[in-house]
């Protein structure tokens, strides 16, 4: 099976089952309970074990495991499916070959619910924030089950320096370039030449903040240009700077510039003249 190079989700849900179901685990994943459940789990369909769930929790799935699952009640759980080169950079990174992570039926860390939680809205708010924001996700989920339930060889190395200025040169084209449009993190590691894991942390040494807060902020001060045109709509605007609504680019206008692209116009005493 082709495995995605992003991270994935999967609304898994299901009756009582009188017998159980052959699953294969194709990538390393996350579930979040969704409703309260029981359900009998195990490596045999002759020799399973019972666990119940309150909503909320979480599961810890390896990859390449392939199990047996029966339904004991109605189930809903959020699946959240991690991309293979994540664990492939942190690994290189390390000097190891391969990154193990070891499973748990019940998972804890305030980390990991938040990242998941984050997954959530940006699922139930459409996507608006783009690849680069789950990418970064998918990094930050990748880096806290390695470090809480991984094992390497050797541990993640320190990194006391950042970009060179010919990689951060070649970042900022290739985001300015991009400014109306969806860039993902592998394509800014790939401009520097880089691996995503060892890009993310180079990055923020060099710029004092993480990609995905670099392209906001870039994409923030385009608009700020724009907006002194007064034949443009805040929707032309947001297009021009890469949002799909104008409700989203309103959002994250205000987080950055504490107003609104209308308060924003407003206070240059400029107003949209329609044509």
């Amino acid at each position: 099976m082709e495995t995605s190079t992003a991270l994935q989700l999967q609304h898994l849900e299901s009756s009582a089952e009188t017998e159980p179901t052959y699953y294969m685990q194709h990538q390393q994943s996350l579930a979040k309970v969704l409703s309260p459940c029981r359900y009998q789990h195990g490596v045999s369909r002759n020799q399973l074990f019972d666990y119940s769930y309150g909503a909320g929790e979480l599961i810890v799935c390896n990859r390449g495991i392939d199990e047996f699952v029966r339904w004991k009640s109605e189930i809903q759980i959020l699946k959240v499916d991690l991309p293979d080169h994540v664990f492939h950079a942190i690994a290189e990174e390390a000097g190891a070959e391969t990154v193990e992570i070891r499973s748990s039926t019940k998972f804890e860390d305030k980390r990991v619910a938040a990242l998941i939680s984050a997954v959530q809205a940006e699922e139930e708010g459409g996507g608006l924030s783009g690849r680069l924001y789950m990418d970064s996700i998918a990094q930050a989920l990748a880096s806290a089950l390695v470090q809480l339930r991984g094992n390497l060889k050797r541990g993640l190395p320190q990194y006391h320096c950042g970009l060179t200025p010919i990689q951060l040169s070649r970042v900022k084209q290739l985001v300015y370039g991009r400014i109306d449009r969806e860039i993902s993190l592998q394509e800014m590691a790939g401009a520097a030449g880089l691996s995503m894991n060892y890009f993310n942390q180079m990055f923020r040494r060099s710029a004092g903040q993480s990609a995905h807060q670099f392209v906001l902020n870039a994409r923030v001060e385009h608009a700020k240009d724009l907006l002194k045109s007064p034949r443009l709509r805040v929707i032309d605007v947001a297009v021009s700077c890469g949002f799909q609504t104008s409700q989203h680019f309103s959002r994250v206008f205000r987080s950055v510039c504490t107003v609104t692209p209308t308060e924003y116009r407003r206070a240059l005493g400029i107003a949209f003249q329609r044509q």
